[in-house]
């Protein structure tokens, strides 16, 4: 999908259902048009997860919707972010 991130398609979307997928944010970095690069950054998918979590989050309290779900914990299940016991990414 891109540098940053992979997404799994869990449910395919049909012509009248939206699908579901799960992002998968890598601590994999690229600098402008060069493409990634030959090292990671530990922690930096987890952090990236927690801070859009995070985000998503708030705006649902605030009355917006979304189209997010959840994080994914160790177990395979989806939380939210007071739920979750360790960061994910």
């Amino acid at each position: 999908m891109g540098s940053v991130k992979d997404l799994k398609v869990i449910v395919k979307p049909a012509p009248n259902k939206m699908g579901v997928g799960r992002f998968h944010f890598s601590d994999r970095y690229s600098v402008f048009d060069w493409g990634e690069m030959p090292d990671h950054i530990d922690g930096k998918g987890a952090a990236l997860c927690l801070m859009g979590a995070y985000c998503f989050e708030r705006l649902e309290s605030e009355g917006l919707e979304t189209h997010y779900r959840g994080l994914v914990d160790k177990n395979g299940e989806v939380v939210t972010f007071k739920d979750l016991e360790a960061p994910t990414s």
